[in-house]
């Protein structure tokens, strides 16, 4: 029996309700494939809008659940006023359709995450950065019979996070997904900025490739946009045996792409994309998490408060001097060379008393009291830090440790530039140079014998930037370089046995280094090519033991 606390709220968003347009609702009925004396469940009915929509098509074999007992007074079919969450998977279902409520797992009440975490049925899948849309897919199909039809609009977290891989794997493995829309920036609901999709998943059905349509638009979705969507899924269904069929019209792409598989993140990949399916089709491909320790930079709390101009400088004494960090921020990079000077911060978690302070670093005690008041209402990780310390050093350490290391933005817009930076950071005379929490570094770990202007040109070459931009984390446009998904970057490793791919892995270090030596950009194209040459080899090797990346 599933033990589940109700939970009761006096606003909507509070319950994760957000209430799906007629329209929406209406399409998504017509994705469902079975007869109208099917049974149907819609575990999170609110105003009842699914429930109209299946009575005007004929369905009458329904049970629709709402915990909210304010809502769905005038639906057509009956709603039971329950927690869905609380009833355990003992009847099964034809179909299981709905909106599922969108709730943080910070704002998911205690005794709910608790259970989450301890009960058995659950925490197979929850943990503690799973949001309540995780919950109540998993439930779902639980609810469903064999060949059983779930069809949900909800984010797309789940699809791409780490902590959603264990979701993926129950669903994975207990059947596919037979088509995916991705609307992107496009609105659905008012207030939700996050990226929206609807899916519909067959329960012990294994079919060898999803549909997918893709709506790449701020506009917001309309009915129109809705009966285009419609007209694509009939010619996918008309091409359904033809793998490389594909078709692109202005904000919309729709295509078959391999089903599915396993626990990793689901990113459907287009026929167009070759060179994306050339690199995953490397036998030995490895990855950035493999060969490199990743770190996010370092929090102030309030950063114009401990920056300081150059002109500044002049003003400090022996010890303010000394005190000093230099910094790079998101602003100050570029592909493969800093697009500026790192910029000097004052850094004095080491001063314990604020007298010391004053004393010693009457310059820094100045600038800083200007800014007092907001200093001690940072967010400070539930620690008690004085007001002139940087509340997180995260991984400095990591920043003094290496003396080359690479830099990323840790969110990038690749529209606003057509590519994302990587930058090569090297330290001076042993002067560490480090990072805000805007940048994360790539560190290549002791031992591993491809270079790090090889893992430079590799990150800023045109194929492996493709490949961030179809399998890398994204939201509304902007890409996540965080410590996670720059850990699945794929890194093509060298055999050091092989002279065809040591040449390539000459001429690629050889282009990398004029870059950077010129800092000049126009060698790029060069890169591109024997980059996709690498890779072209690389596809067709046979796997080889370990021994062959470390003789």
């Amino acid at each position: 029996m599933i033990a589940y606390k109700t939970l009761s709220s006096r606003n909507g968003k509070s319950l994760g309700q957000y209430m799906t347009p007629k329209f929406i609702a209406e399409f998504m009925s017509s994705l469902i494939s079975k007869p109208q004396s099917s049974s149907i469940l819609e575990p999170c009915a609110g105003e009842g809008i699914f429930l109209q929509v299946l009575y005007e098509k004929g369905f009458r074999n329904v049970i629709a659940y709402e915990i909210d007992e304010r809502l769905g007074k005038g639906s057509p079919i009956q709603i039971t006023y329950r927690d869905f969450l609380k009833i355990p998977p003992e009847q099964c279902f034809d179909v299981v359709i709905g909106n599922p409520p969108y709730v943080r797992w910070k704002n998911i009440p205690e005794e709910w995450r608790r259970l989450f975490k301890e009960n058995e049925y659950w925490n197979k899948i929850m943990n503690g950065l799973c949001d309540l849309t995780y919950a109540f897919i998993y439930h779902a199909v639980n609810f469903l019979r064999d060949y059983g039809e779930l069809i949900f609009i909800c984010p797309l977290f789940w699809t791409e996070t780490v902590h959603g891989k264990h979701l993926r794997e129950h669903l994975s493995k207990n059947g596919s997904v037979e088509l995916l829309i991705n609307l992107n920036e496009a609105k659905v609901f008012e207030q939700v900025s996050s990226t929206i999709i609807i899916f519909k998943y067959v329960k012990r059905v294994k079919l060898p490739y999803v549909k997918v349509i893709e709506y790449r638009s701020k506009y917001p979705v309309t009915p129109f946009v809705i009966e285009k969507i419609s007209s694509l899924i009939k010619n996918l269904e008309f091409h359904a045996k033809e793998p490389d069929f594909y078709i692109e019209d202005n904000s919309y792409r729709a295509y078959l792409s391999e089903q599915f598989v396993g626990g990793e993140p689901w990113h459907p990949i287009p026929p167009t994309e070759k060179i994306v399916r050339k690199i995953d089709a490397i036998p030995d491909i490895a990855h950035i998490g493999d060969i490199a320790e990743i770190g996010n930079g370092m929090v102030s709390g309030l950063d114009f408060a401990f920056k300081l101009e150059e002109g500044e400088l002049k003003a400090l004494n022996e010890y303010e001097r000394s005190s000093l960090i230099y910094v790079y921020k998101a602003k100050t990079l570029e592909r493969f060379f800093p697009s500026s000077k790192p910029i000097p911060y004052i850094f004095i978690n080491h001063i314990a008393s604020e007298k010391e302070l004053e004393q010693k670093y009457p310059y820094f005690y100045q600038k800083l009291s200007r800014y007092k008041d907001k200093l001690k209402r940072r967010y400070s990780y539930g620690k008690d830090i004085p007001w002139w310390h940087w509340v997180f050093l995260r991984n400095k350490s990591l920043f003094e440790r290496y003396n080359v290391k690479i830099f990323v933005p840790s969110k990038e817009r690749y529209n606003i530039r057509g590519y994302f930076r990587f930058t090569l950071i090297r330290n001076e005379k042993d002067k560490p140079f480090y990072a805000t929490q805007d940048v994360t570094a790539i560190c290549i770990k002791k031992g591993i014998r491809e270079g790090i202007e090889y893992i430079l040109g590799l990150l800023n070459s045109e194929p492996v930037q493709r490949w961030i931009m179809v399998k890398g984390f994204s939201r509304g446009g902007v890409y996540d370089f965080s410590e996670e998904p720059i850990r699945i970057i794929p890194i093509p490793r060298i055999k050091w046995n092989n002279s065809k791919e040591t040449e390539f892995y000459r001429l690629i270090v050889e282009v990398v280094r004029e870059i950077l030596i010129l800092r000049q950009l126009d060698k790029i194209s060069e890169l591109n090519n024997y980059v996709k040459r690498l890779i072209e080899l690389k596809k067709e090797a046979k796997i080889l033991p370990l021994s062959a990346f470390t003789e």
